[in-house]
């Protein structure tokens, strides 16, 4: 007799458990839902095309009328790859003059090769090497090569704003512009760190 009570018990008893166990989930619940915030991160779009516009207009200004380009006689082709003088980077919209790892848009003197613009050119025109890609493509035109100089004169990186011409070309203006040495520019009387963009002309002819 007493054994017809125990599966009444042990009913009640899972039942209890099991309420309680749902008191406990609601309480982490009420917790979770108290103390987690959702955080919307917005990622602004780069203009890249505006970007390029401001920058082909500085090119227009600056560039040399009476550069001479070296070329280099590869695949039965002749091309040249020629820097031209530097134009100032975009800073952002909010006035500054320096960005927030230190660079310069703006420094007192500039940061200059050693000899000043006809070594550079020469040590450009020696190192450059045209991918073959691009000259079985046929792609020539403008790099805009954003240097980042330090306070020693080392270019710490390149950047490339805006479009690309690809095939190469960007990486092997990297790979030159990263072993160059300069004096650095100066801000207040002292070395500083400089940002610039060095705009580069790439040209095949046959």
């Amino acid at each position: 007799m007493k054994y017809n009570f125990f599966p009444i018990v042990f009913s009640v008893a899972v039942l209890l458990l099991s309420c309680k166990a749902n008191k406990t989930e609601d309480k982490v619940a009420d917790v979770a839902s108290d103390t987690v915030t959702v955080v919307d991160t917005v990622v602004q779009p780069v203009d890249t095309a505006a970007i390029i516009a401001a920058y082909e207009a500085e090119y227009a200004k600056t560039k040399s009328k009476d550069t001479k380009p070296v070329y280099k006689a590869k695949d039965k082709k002749q091309v040249t790859a020629y820097p031209e003088p530097e134009i100032q980077s975009i800073p952002p919209a909010t006035a500054t003059t320096i960005d927030v790892e230190g660079f310069n848009y703006i420094p007192d003197t500039h940061a200059s090769y050693p000899g000043g613009r006809p070594e550079f050119l020469k040590y450009f025109y020696k190192n450059f090497e045209y991918p073959q890609q691009a000259i079985e493509n046929g792609i020539q035109g403008t790099i805009y090569a954003e240097c980042f100089i330090s306070e020693t004169g080392t270019v710490e990186k390149v950047e490339f704003p805006g479009h690309k011409l690809g095939y190469g070309l960007e990486e092997e203006a990297k790979r030159v512009l990263m072993q160059v040495k300069v004096n650095p520019a100066t801000k207040n009387g002292v070395a500083a760190k400089e940002r610039y963009v060095l705009p580069i002309r790439v040209e095949i002819k046959a």
